[in-house]
């Protein structure tokens, strides 16, 4: 009987692997325990090399966002995004030189890494105009809390020689926003996915963008905020101005007619809402109306006392449109008119309205449901709540 022999591949097999000579079996098991051992230490070698890579790649991508300085190199993006699809159509994780990947749960649970995810939020902020006006955060733990000052420090005059009292201090408020989860469901064939001149990536972008951007949006405006963020036409109103209203409650300002605006002079009641929003919050980023596209192509058609539209068209392409000078954010979660509606709101988001965004977007791979299929679980723990309450103003349906 002739004896094996294996001949090592270039590349593949180190040669220490080769068969041993000789017919002595201590002489060929001590062969294979130095093999053995050269190849355990060779692999530690590349295996530390490989975590410096991603470590570095991890630092860098903190620095600075994607395409920036310090960030992630169009290469390394294009590695991640091939780790990531290369997940999608097989379930096994590559994580190739330079590319940031994470596999989190043996249930199939895949962190997306940060390149893919930062460009998933990136095309969150055209989509959803509560992303684009409001100030969002990154948090690493389950919770945030915002401090606002509510003012209410008080002073005096006093002549040169006498008593100075005690005067009042400001009061803080803390906000607290909630926290819940947002998730996407697409799913396809596996015939599909193992096209290969299917573009999964683009598939994958669009399809998380619109049902996060679906969902986010209407909670950030009308959500109660259990198990998702709260709306900031969820907390209670008043048309009490700011030197009387209780700290959380938005002012409104009413249309003067009970279900739409009144058939005279109908602009007046954008130009009281404008003007009962301090000048100190009417100033900087994040100012502009909210509407929805119905009360917009009505608000185009009214003037104010002497004859001029309120409405402005924006003077360069992509331009902004713009009502008495500030930008019209065009926002399909706000209400419609009717009776007691909220149809118009005006304030500076960057200030009165906080989003935060938990850990980063993770993915579930399901081929088991229902076969032939695979569906793709996206989730996202996202929180949001109005903060002060000041820099913020609504519209009624009302007389008064």
């Amino acid at each position: 009987m002739h004896a094996l022999r294996y001949r090592p591949v270039r590349g593949l097999v180190s040669p220490a692997f080769a068969a041993p000579q000789g017919d002595n079996p201590h002489a060929m098991l001590g062969e294979i325990a130095t093999a053995f051992a050269d190849f355990r230490d060779r692999n530690d070698n590349w295996r530390a090399q490989v975590e410096r890579q991603l470590d570095d790649l991890a630092r860098r991508g903190a620095a600075g966002a994607i395409g920036g300085t310090g960030g992630p190199s169009a290469r390394e993006l294009t590695a991640a995004q091939a780790s990531m699809v290369q997940f999608m159509r097989s379930g096994m994780v590559v994580s190739p030189q330079g590319a940031m990947t994470t596999q989190s749960k043996p249930d199939g649970g895949y962190t997306v890494p940060r390149e893919v995810d930062g460009v998933i939020d990136n095309l969150l902020l055209p989509v959803s105009p509560m992303r684009r006006l409001a100030t969002v955060v990154q948090v690493t733990t389950g919770e945030y809390h915002k401090l606002i000052n509510r003012r209410g420090a008080s002073s005096g005059w006093v002549g040169e020689e006498e008593s100075r009292p005690e005067t009042n201090s400001p009061i803080l408020a803390d906000i607290e926003p909630p926290i819940g989860e947002v998730y996407a469901m697409p799913s396809m064939t596996q015939v599909l996915i193992d096209d290969s001149s299917f573009n999964l990536e683009a598939w994958l972008d669009e399809n998380v963008t619109d049902e996060f951007s679906v969902q986010e949006n209407a909670a950030f405006v009308t959500g109660n905020g259990f198990k998702k963020p709260k709306g900031f036409l969820d907390v209670p109103t008043s048309s009490a101005g700011d030197s009387s209203r209780a700290f959380g409650t938005l002012q409104y300002v009413p249309t003067g007619h009970a279900s739409s605006f009144p058939s005279s002079n109908p602009g007046d009641a954008f130009i009281e809402l404008l003007t009962a929003l301090k000048p100190q919050y009417r100033a900087g980023p994040g100012v502009a109306w909210q509407m929805n596209s119905t009360t917009l192509g009505t608000a185009r058609k009214f003037k104010d006392g002497q004859g001029n539209y309120i409405w402005s068209q924006g003077l360069t392409p992509g331009m902004p449109e713009t009502i008495l000078g500030y930008p019209v954010e065009v926002n399909d979660d706000m209400q419609d008119l009717g009776a007691n509606a909220f149809p118009v709101a005006f304030g500076n988001w960057k200030r009165g309205y906080v989003i935060v965004d938990r850990i980063g977007t993770t993915m579930l791979r399901d081929p088991y449901t229902k076969k032939g299929w695979v569906n793709f679980y996206f989730t996202k723990r996202v929180g949001g709540a109005p903060t002060n309450t000041n820099a913020i103003k609504l519209m009624k349906c009302a007389v008064s």
